[in-house]
């Protein structure tokens, strides 16, 4: 789950303060609390209750989004439209001698910029200025339905962006990728349904997705990303008749190469993906984490209007040969 910065964090509570000092404002305008309850700023504690909602709803929500979050995020000015890597060209040869006299060729390496946008996602909902009244007069809570609708459209967006990009975001020529799309992406078609699939089969599809990695100069560990059900029936199936105290999970997790497997209800059935989780690969670009903020009100009957916005983008790498550290494996 993306971190606020400093920055990030000191620019949502001033505008939580603006909002609580204008309500202050208007209600002395008014003739006071008493007289005008409708133009009074939010109840007590309700900026920590809904943080701690949209908290709670992002861990379920975003399972592939929090586990690169947690590892390669970076933070961003929330004003930056794109992000830019550099890939830089092979150059030069190499010489061995005794004395250290250099005649090696000495040329000017290539650079190339590539950039990934940084999109502002949100969504809002609404409270009527009766209904706030009552609840500041009565002591009761706000409905949250629509309050949760709005998190969880925000939250589902998020980490559909990280699987699938957005192609209505273009800066530029640079197009916003996911991981499902992105046009370097190590790729590979099975024909093996895994729920269901057999140990010797489910060892079958990892290693293969792996080799993908390998074939692309990355021997490294990677993430690997399942179906929720996927690994489900691996973890409650036995890998073979001859070893029935280990799991079909229990065995792929032994695979070398195989850094942690997670699960995500956003992945597809049969759909493997692996990730080599280092920044020279990818990076969760954080311009905002998710967050609620009030918008203006210029009359006390005007409604209370909120807005749940976040700011983030995966920014997938690769060099100069358009290898890249992710693999998509699915089924046909």
């Amino acid at each position: 789950m993306l971190k606020f910065s400093k920055e990030q964090a000191t620019f949502i509570l001033n505008t939580r303060r603006h909002h609580e000092a204008q309500h202050n404002s208007m209600m002395a305008q008014q003739g006071g609390q008493q007289l005008i309850g409708n133009a009074a700023p939010l109840p007590r504690d309700v900026w920590g209750e809904w943080d701690r909602e949209a908290v709670e709803l992002q861990r379920p929500v975003l399972a592939v989004f929090n586990n690169l979050a947690a590892s390669v995020s970076m933070s961003m000015p929330l004003a930056k439209l794109i992000h830019y890597f550099q890939t830089v060209g092979d150059s030069g040869d190499v010489n061995i001698s005794l004395d250290g006299q250099s005649s090696a060729k000495s040329d000017q390496q290539l650079y190339e910029y590539h950039g990934t946008p940084l999109p502002i996602i949100d969504s809002t909902f609404s409270y009527g200025w009766r209904q706030m009244l009552a609840a500041q007069s009565e002591g009761y809570q706000l409905d949250g339905a629509g309050r949760m609708n709005g998190m969880r459209r925000v939250a589902e967006k998020l980490e559909a962006i990280v699987l699938d990009g957005d192609a209505s975001i273009v800066v530029g020529s640079s197009q916003l990728y996911g991981m499902r799309n992105h046009p370097n992406r190590g790729t590979r078609v099975t024909g093996v349904a895994l729920n269901g699939a057999t140990g010797a089969q489910w060892v079958s599809e990892i290693v293969s997705t792996l080799k993908v990695l390998h074939a692309n100069n990355f021997r490294t560990p990677a993430t690997i990303f399942l179906n929720w059900d996927d690994m489900f029936y691996a973890s409650n199936n036995d890998f073979s008749a001859q070893y029935p105290n280990k799991s079909i999970l229990q065995r792929i997790r032994e695979i070398e190469g195989v850094q942690e497997i997670v699960p995500a209800n956003s992945v597809n059935a049969s759909e493997i993906f692996g990730v080599v989780k280092r920044r020279d690969v990818v990076q969760i670009l954080n311009g905002m984490p998710m967050a609620t903020r009030a918008k203006f009100r210029a009359d006390p009957e005007d409604p209370y209007d909120f807005k749940v916005m976040a700011s983030a983008a995966l920014e997938i790498k690769f060099d100069a040969e358009q290898n890249c550290g992710i693999v998509q494996s699915a089924i046909a």
